[in-house]
């Protein structure tokens, strides 16, 4: 290191000044940090839901002959979808979480593969994340990409 070893005073002598510190812990450390760092970064972009706004922007204005579907999730653990074309109801269905794509499907075979403009999302107070999420991926699995959620509001 630094130094000259050990310093003498007279007849006495001192001992070194100098001192050797282990850096192996300190890499190890920030090493760790880094890869730490690194992984949270892929892990937040593949946590990330791509949706526009459905409501509320000229951009998303729908036109008239588009079909809005409102998708509630009742009480009893079914999700109800109805499909509504300038306000005007069109079709009602109810269905289960894990069946929702195959109705959606037939429901939009029935009115003819009709353009889609937005779909509103309702949740109940004791949805479950996942459940919120699996109606959104099928949603967009269909390419309804103008999505919403309406928050819930306390009774």
């Amino acid at each position: 290191m630094a130094g000259g070893g050990t310093v003498a005073v007279g007849s006495s002598r001192r001992k070194s000044l100098d001192a050797e510190i282990n850096l192996v812990p300190f890499i190890d450390l920030l090493s760790m940090c880094i890869c730490f760092l690194l992984m949270t970064a892929v892990w937040i972009q593949i946590g990330v839901v791509q949706v526009k706004q459905s409501r509320g922007t000229e951009a998303a204005a729908s036109k008239s002959k588009d079909i809005d579907i409102d998708v509630k999730f009742a009480n009893s653990g079914s999700v109800e979808l109805a499909f509504k074309r300038g306000g005007r109801m069109l079709k009602k269905l109810v269905s289960k979480p894990d069946a929702v794509g195959a109705d959606l499907d037939r429901a939009l075979q029935a009115l003819g593969k009709p353009a889609i403009a937005a779909a509103m999302i309702t949740p109940r107070g004791g949805v479950s994340y996942g459940e919120l999420v699996s109606v959104m991926d099928v949603l967009r699995k269909r390419q309804i990409v103008n999505l919403g959620v309406v928050p819930v509001t306390a009774n």
